[in-house]
Parts: C-alpha cells; sequence; structure tokens
C-alpha cells in the first residue's frame, strides 16, 4: 500500500485539519494508501524523519519556510511531494502584500520544489496560472472536502426565513463587519442573526451591533453542524477565502447561502450559491431583504444534490493525480 505522509505545523482546529480528519477517516481515501500525519513544529528548524512514497505538504509557503522545502527536496529525492494551497489567493495577495513581484517569485521558487501543486479552488488555480506564473500541469484541482454525512441528515430548513447564520472566525478577512451594518440597516422584523465563532474582531463586532436584541453571538462552536441546524440560511461576506468549507457545508444542509465574488466562492456561485457582487452596506442589505422576502429553497436543493458528489470527486482527484505521478 502506498504510504502517504502528511506535513502540517498548525494543528489548531480548522478548516485544514478537519480536511485531514476527513483522509484519514474516508473509505475512499483510505483506499488510496496508508495515511499517517506529521506535526513539523513552527518554525521547521529540523527536518523530521519520513518513511514515506509520498510526502504532502501542508504548510505555508514564504521565504522563511523555503530552506525547510528545500532539505525535504533533498532528502527524498525518490519519494514524490506534493504541496496542498489552502492559505494563498488573489484576494489575499491584494489585500496583504505589498511587494508583488518578490511575493510571486517565492510562489514560483518555491512551488518548483514538487511534483505538483493541489489548488483548492478554480479561481485560486487561475490566479496561480495567470498572475503568478504556475504552468497548468504542474498544477492539480482538487476542491477541499471533509465529512458532510452529518449535514445531508439535518432537517430541510423552515420556509420562512426567521434566522440568518454568519459562522466563521471573528477576523477582518470574513466580512462580518458588512453583515451587521447590513442586517441592521433593511429591519427585517421577526428575523435573527445569529453569529457562531471567535477571533479578534469579537469587541468590534459586538460594538457595531450595539446590543441589537435580533443579533446574538454564540462564541466558538466545535460542532459546525449544531450551528447550521439552528438557522434557516447563512451568509458569507468574505473577503477572501481560497476555498470556503462553511459554503460547502451549508449546502450540503440544503440551506439557502449567500457569497461574496470572492476567490474561491466563486465556484461556490457556481454550484448552487447566490453571489452579491459588491462587498458594500448597501448591497448586502439588499441581497438579505431579497433572500427573506423570497428565500429559493429549490435553488438551495438542487444545490445539496449537486454537493452529494464532492466526497467522490475528492477521492477521485487524489487518485487520478497518484496515478499520474506513477503511484
Amino acid at each position: 500500500m502506498t504510504r502517504i505522509c502528511h506535513l502540517i505545523d498548525d494543528t489548531s482546529p480548522g478548516g485544514v485539519m478537519r480536511m485531514l480528519d476527513f483522509i484519514q477517516g474516508s473509505p475512499q481515501m483510505t483506499t488510496l494508501g496508508d495515511h499517517q500525519i506529521v506535526n513539523t513544529p513552527a518554525g521547521l528548524s529540523r527536518l523530521p524523519t519520513i518513511d514515506a512514497d509520498v510526502i504532502v505538504s501542508h504548510i505555508v509557503l514564504s521565504w522563511r519556510n523555503l530552506p525547510f522545502f528545500l532539505s525535504l527536496r533533498a532528502a527524498h529525492r525518490k519519494a514524490t511531494i506534493v504541496h496542498v494551497e489552502h492559505h494563498y489567493s488573489a484576494s489575499f495577495e491584494a489585500a496583504e502584500v505589498k511587494k508583488k513581484a518578490r511575493f510571486r517569485a517565492m510562489l514560483r521558487v518555491s512551488m518548483a520544489l514538487f511534483d505538483r501543486v493541489v489548488t483548492i479552488s478554480g479561481a485560486q488555480q487561475n490566479w496561480l496560472r495567470d498572475c503568478v506564473g504556475i504552468a497548468d500541469p504542474a498544477m492539480r484541482l482538487i476542491p477541499s472536502c471533509v465529512s458532510l454525512d452529518a449535514f445531508f441528515e439535518i432537517e430541510p430548513p423552515a420556509s420562512t426565513i426567521r434566522r440568518i447564520g454568519a459562522i466563521g472566525r471573528l477576523h477582518p478577512q470574513k466580512g462580518f463587519d458588512v453583515l451587521i451594518p447590513a442586517f441592521r440597516a433593511v429591519a427585517l422584523p421577526g428575523v435573527m442573526l445569529d453569529v457562531f465563532g471567535d477571533g479578534p474582531d469579537r469587541a468590534k463586532l459586538e460594538a457595531l451591533a450595539d446590543n441589537d436584541p435580533h443579533i446574538v453571538f454564540h462564541g466558538h462552536v466545535s460542532d459546525p453542524k449544531i450551528a447550521l441546524q439552528s438557522v434557516d440560511a447563512v451568509a458569507m461576506p468574505s473577503r477572501r477565502e481560497p476555498y470556503g468549507l462553511v459554503a460547502l457545508e451549508t449546502m450540503a444542509a440544503g440551506r439557502p447561502l449567500l457569497v461574496s465574488t470572492a476567490d474561491g466562492l466563486q465556484d461556490h456561485a457556481a454550484t448552487g450559491a447566490i453571489a452579491v457582487d459588491s462587498l458594500s452596506v448597501e448591497a448586502w442589505a439588499v441581497a438579505l431583504s431579497e433572500l427573506c422576502k423570497s428565500p429559493d429553497h429549490q435553488r438551495a436543493i438542487a444545490a445539496k444534490e449537486r454537493v452529494r458528489q464532492a466526497e467522490a470527486f475528492f477521492a477521485t482527484g487524489w487518485s487520478e493525480m497518484l496515478v499520474e505521478l506513477g503511484h
């Protein structure tokens, strides 16, 4: 059986760890090989001893980490080495990168060390190809996935939308500072906004809510099923989102979903989410009003059926890539 070792330097709860848990527990994925996870401590000061046929990096690419990847490549010349790009996207670059030429050079140098780079959304792959200069043959598009069985089992939402969920880390990336003023501006009678998550923006967002009784902060919820089964729809006004697992889970639960057009959320709009083209309070107020006035449950049901193929598509993508790479 193919020995597959996944390297990660951040084991805190989040999308990457949930995806790795899925890989280790999915019958479809375990037929492809024996998946092991190796935690490489922050700083990557020492190269771990790795006995594997395939090494998969889930580590953030950077100039600081480049010596580690060079050592990894040099020490494992017979192994296939793959990188999964969880972190970077066009919106990340636009918001966070001042020296774009230097940043893109780092990506090209780093990605050249791998036998394949896995991209997690079509929008991300297009940016890497068109802006960064990574050739299509060097990449493989495999959208991220987690176990969706629990979400498919959630009861359908009420026909009238009474609770809108905002699920994710309370960070500027998620755009909740746009969502909360938009919700307050539209004044939807009898509708609640439930915010699930915690993070550095919590105090700012609570100040924006200004003790509005229709906005509830629930804090961190370890099981996203708990959040999704308590709401009738979800809003994701993210400023950047390389993929967006919450969108996948929301559609699996059959909930109507509003998304921005940032990065990988464009892919979910193609699957069945409702895209809001502008990240303005005015645009999101209109979108929330239309969502509650005429909820498109048929669209959500159709999206749920399409999402049923996500786990099989994930496993097929990995299977085909491993075959291409000689495993």
